[in-house]
């Protein structure tokens, strides 16, 4: 048996030398880049990584980081290779799986992943996670917000992730108003404006009437907007159709007066019946600007 013992060495050291011979040739073989990572599971690394779980988070951060910096892009494209963004989106959720209340994952996640819309609802929702785990942190709901309304259409969580951020930040009039922007293009503009008055009440109440003048130009369109809504309303239950133009509405007494868009412009319906300013003739998908037949958010 003790013969046997001292023979087990020596069979492993034979066993690894076999294995070594075989798989030389295939060292030899150049590999592009991208075929040769691999990325531990995050219930893996947990428990590998024992007590110093930070540290392997930063450094699954920075593998993705550095790595991310050297890449280029295919020929004839700006993005990467499938495989290259699987390769960072594994180590950003290993290092957010390991710290997560390490932010600059997040913020990576946002710019290498989001920005070339590679798994854009799991990326959004890992950053969605640290949005509420950093409680104090306004950046990443308003990213989540961002996210939500721009890439995904999904503008009930969008809303609610703008709002977050405004609270955190202590009242921003920015997430104020792409908030309301938000509700509007979900179809609440009432929502909109009620939300638009309580943020200006507080934050006159605070002493801070100055700070909120953009809100109060931006819930003035909004109130010119649902009053022009209502009587789009009364014209669609009356006539079955659609309303061809808001002078129409005016015409039929549907309107005792077009209201005045605060910014200089006028109200337009599009085909669909929606309202909107001519002051705003941008698309909201960022693609530039659009016809005034198409219509466009306030």
């Amino acid at each position: 048996m003790r013969k046997l013992t001292n023979l087990i060495p020596w069979i492993t050291g034979l066993c690894g030398v076999c294995i070594y011979l075989l798989t030389l040739p295939l060292s030899t073989i150049d590999r592009p880049r991208h075929e040769q990572l691999f990325a531990l599971p995050p219930k893996v690394l947990r428990i590998v990584s024992l007590q110093f779980k930070e540290v392997a988070g930063d450094m699954a951060y920075l593998n993705a980081l550095t790595y991310a910096g050297g890449l280029k892009t295919q020929p004839g494209t700006d993005r990467f290779l499938p495989e290259q963004y699987e390769w960072i989106y594994k180590n950003l959720k290993n290092s957010v799986a390991l710290d997560s209340y390490f932010r600059d994952p997040y913020y990576l996640m946002n710019s290498a992943l989001i920005w070339d819309r590679y798994k854009l609802t799991e990326v959004n929702g890992l950053i969605a996670k640290g949005a509420d785990n950093c409680d104090w942190d306004y950046f990443l709901p308003f990213y989540v917000g961002f996210n939500y309304y721009y890439f995904l259409d999904e503008y009930d969580k969008s809303f609610y992730y703008l709002k977050e951020a405004s609270k955190r930040a202590g009242g921003n009039p920015f997430f104020d108003s792409l908030a309301s922007r938000v509700a509007y293009q979900a179809n609440k503009t009432e929502f909109a404006i009620t939300y638009l008055e309580q943020q200006i009440y507080q934050a006159e109440q605070g002493g801070q009437s100055s700070s909120v003048e953009s809100l109060v130009r931006r819930l003035q369109v909004l109130q010119g907007i649902r009053k022009i809504e209502v009587a789009v309303d009364a014209y669609r239950k009356q006539y079955s159709k659609q309303p061809e133009s808001v002078s129409v509405l005016l015409s039929l007494k549907l309107l005792d007066s077009i209201p005045k868009e605060p910014n200089g412009g006028s109200y337009y319906l599009d085909p669909d019946g929606r309202v909107h300013s001519t002051k705003d003739l941008k698309d909201t998908r960022g693609k530039g600007p659009v016809s005034t037949r198409k219509g466009a958010s306030p």
